[in-house]
């Protein structure tokens, strides 16, 4: 890694971007959301790579977006409005005031400090036990005169941030058939084999609604044998937490990857996933404006020498955007011929004539796996969703967090893992983190998966993928009921 080269790529980069003619055109009336300055998309997408990779420090990458900032404002007559209190301008792409439907502009938002994340002030203490995993699989059911619903438990976690019920829910008034808020989970009653009592607190923790993390008060004994969870005139249901089938065993592979390729293939991942969210011929505008300024993004990985010129995946990505009719991406490399198979699951499935299979029904489907610590990080997997005809994925994240910094539509270096999701029909599924919530060491996550599912599979193998190594594990839906 050269971070010398870094640094005067993106200076000259700079210098070389506020050269353009258009830069100097008179600015068209903003928009009160958006009042700042606006930079080229290609400095504020290689600025963002070359943080995201270690080559420049958060701290050096903002003065060179704000030089150019200051130096973008002296061009134009009008009195800029003030940024955000230590924010030198806002996040997102989009376009130049004074060049309507251009893309090569972005509003670049990078933070003002780098460094480890600071623990919270209610980090739990550590403890002697290991952490537990175990799926649920229960529905319980819940009414009262107004209200009927159900309460869909997934797993079971307990891990030195506490012990917790990873759950979904259904709502619904009796008298106009809409949807409600979250279950009265106040009225419920919960005790362990040796009689103890404990409270539940709902706690969403960022996860996409309808789901939550039950947190059980005071934290439980870690050897417990069962739970029983009692809604208000229901029966008890019983959590068994011991007698299930050993977990499944995940498979640890080495990648040679550089630092450059492993972001590459994370914008790769993006992009199929931007593509189910906003499709091209309805909504051409993310997919290009995450395209945009790519060639230099490579260019400046390359200077940072954290991406081989003769690497494959320069290539692989110039097919893929031509293959999503991605145009402006300004690659330079050849479209490779060969992509790798998920990637081609994906683009098979969107070229086809009816691409939009009719979705699964509402359901979720118990699993507890833990894939193994890489590169400092761990994902937990607890429990699968559908839900309104998307698909989701609780998760969970222990290790070394790295600090949040937001990239180009919503990628962000806090999640540095690739995972890619195959049903048991072999059709592969692309995942974006929807939220994020840390605490004491630990973050709660919701995976959404694109494409969702299309019918209730009995497996699913999950591939998540670090820089240096690649874990598969395969594991059992145990569908609560059918969706």
């Amino acid at each position: 890694m050269n971070r010398e080269r870094a640094e005067i790529f993106l200076r000259l980069l700079a210098e070389t971007e506020l050269r353009d003619p258009a830069l100097r055109r008179p600015p068209a009336v903003r928009s009160p959301d958006a009042p700042f300055v606006v930079m080229p998309v290609a400095l504020a997408h290689a600025a963002w790579a070359l943080t995201a990779v270690g080559a420049l420090d958060p701290e050096t990458a903002e003065a060179v977006l704000a030089d150019a900032e200051l130096a973008l404002a002296a061009r134009r007559p009008e009195p800029q409005s003030p940024p955000e209190a230590g924010v030198i301008s806002s996040a997102g792409p989009g376009r130049a005031a004074g060049a309507p439907g251009s893309r090569r502009f972005a509003r670049a938002r990078l933070p003002v400090r780098s460094g480890q994340r600071t623990p919270p002030a209610s980090a739990a203490e550590p403890r002697d036990a290991p952490d537990r995993y175990v799926p649920a699989g229960l529905m319980i059911l819940f009414h009262d005169q107004t209200v009927s619903g159900e309460l869909d438990l997934m797993s079971y976690a307990h891990t030195a941030a506490g012990a917790r019920l990873v759950a979904a829910w259904q709502t619904r008034d009796l008298l106009t058939s809409r949807r409600r808020g979250p279950p009265p989970i106040d009225e419920f009653t919960v005790t362990d084999d040796r009689g103890n009592r404990y409270d539940l607190l709902l706690d969403p923790k960022g996860r996409s609604h309808p789901t939550c993390d039950l947190t059980l008060r005071p934290d439980p004994p870690p050897d417990i044998r069962w739970l029983e969870v009692t809604a208000p005139g229901e029966k008890a249901v019983r959590v068994d937490l011991v007698g299930r089938a050993d977990p499944p065993a995940p498979v640890v592979s080495d990648r040679d990857l550089s630092a450059g390729e492993h972001l590459l293939n994370r914008i790769a991942d993006r992009l199929l996933a931007m593509v189910a969210e906003f499709p091209p011929q309805v909504t051409p505008g993310p997919l290009a404006n995450l395209a945009a300024g790519l060639g230099v993004t490579i260019a400046a990985l390359e200077a940072a020498e954290v991406l081989s010129p003769l690497s494959p995946v320069p290539g692989q990505l110039a097919a893929l955007c031509a293959s999503l009719g991605a145009r402006g991406h300004g690659i330079t490399a050849a479209p490779a011929p060969d992509l790798p198979e998920p990637w081609l699951s994906m683009l098979s499935h969107y070229h086809r004539r009816k691409p939009d299979s009719a979705p699964a029904g509402d359901g979720f489907a118990a699993v507890a796996a833990a894939l193994p610590e890489l590169d400092g990080l761990r994902l937990v997997l607890l429990g699968l969703h559908h839900c309104d005809g998307d698909t989701w994925m609780n998760t969970l994240a222990c290790g070394q967090l790295p600090p949040h910094q937001p990239g180009p539509l919503r990628m962000d270096k806090a999640f540095p893992l690739s995972v890619w999701v195959r049903d048991d029909a072999g059709r592969w599924h692309v995942t974006r983190p929807v939220s994020w919530s840390e605490h004491a060491g630990e973050a709660t996550l919701t995976l959404r998966l694109a494409p969702p599912l299309t019918r209730p599979s009995d497996w699913i193998e999950v591939r998540a993928a670090w820089q240096s190594a690649e874990a598969r594990v395969t594991v059992p839906l145990r569908w609560g009921y059918p969706p």
